[in-house]
């Protein structure tokens, strides 16, 4: 069974990062979204991958909550 795009970040939708930012109780805002957008290009530099899926987005960013607001 292949993973559909539904399993993957969309860097692109703020509902998707907004969604992040609630898993973590954090401001829904543009500042944050931006900063989240960074954590996803760190993450697939680090991974060597193009595409994150939602599962290990999260992860790294629980890790990383002290740099939202």
């Amino acid at each position: 069974m292949s993973i559909s795009d539904h399993d993957y970040v969309n860097f692109s939708e703020d509902y998707e990062l907004n969604h992040h930012l609630k898993k973590v109780d954090k401001r829904q805002t543009e500042s944050n979204r931006e900063t989240l957008k960074v954590m996803g290009t760190e993450l697939k530099a680090s991974t060597g991958k193009t595409r994150l899926q939602h599962g290990e987005f999260h992860t790294y960013v629980s890790k990383q909550k002290a740099r939202l607001e």
